[in-house]
């Protein structure tokens, strides 16, 4: 099993189920699927990974003013550096210190502005970055066409919750054996993103060796 973990993260803030809000892996599958996204004029980007920096400079190309939002400083992005760079060099607006409060929208019920709020830095957290904490009082907002949400990815439960001898772990990926693959159910094998949560294809494929062996 490699069913990987595609399903985008929500922000949790009020009017996120609007027209014109888009999750990160859903853009950018429709457009390597070759379905034509209007972008508008001014795109929002919420988050720091590569998926948020590869929805970016896609939105840029296509034509939009992009402004991607980051609740935490430049040095803890956890995007590749060389791909932060080259968003800068196409023209992305990277505004740090700043997590999305909720969107706004129009008579029609779609999506028009980003309402946000500064943070700053506190203790670290369990992922040994510094934890954000927001600045009461300094909301702020941003015009958009559309909102690209790429704060994370999930597990797709539609396999494991119909297969109730999988074991998964509280996040609902597999649980299965770091070396070899093996699940606890018999004669199944797991590997890449289903497992590790999102990860890199290599790792994926090296998973896919060792179950092989």
């Amino acid at each position: 099993l490699a069913a990987g973990a595609w399903v985008s993260s929500q922000m949790r803030t009020e009017g996120e189920d609007m027209e014109g809000v888009w999750g990160g892996i859903d853009f950018l599958r429709m457009r390597d699927l070759g379905v034509s996204v209007d972008v508008g004029k001014k795109v929002v980007v919420v988050g720091g990974g590569n998926t948020a920096i590869d929805a970016a400079r896609t939105s840029r190309r296509l034509g939009a003013e992009v402004t991607l939002l980051y609740r935490r400083s430049r040095k803890e992005m956890p995007a590749n550096v060389m791909e932060i760079v080259a968003a800068e060099e196409e023209g992305v607006q990277l505004h740090f210190l700043a997590a999305p409060s909720r969107v706004v929208g129009d008579e029609n019920g779609r999506a028009k502005q980003l309402e946000y709020i500064t943070m700053e830095l506190g203790e670290p957290d369990d992922s040994g970055r510094r934890r954000p904490v927001p600045i009461k009082g300094s909301e702020f907002e941003l015009a958009c066409d559309l909102c690209i949400v790429a704060v994370g990815t999930g597990a797709n439960p539609l396999l494991t919750s119909s297969t109730p001898d999988l074991k998964v772990n509280k996040w609902g990926y597999i649980e299965a054996d770091p070396k070899t693959g093996k699940t606890m159910k018999k004669g199944v094998w797991a590997g890449g993103d289903i497992v590790t949560g999102s990860a890199t294809v290599i790792l994926a494929m090296g998973a896919g060796r060792n179950a092989a062996n």
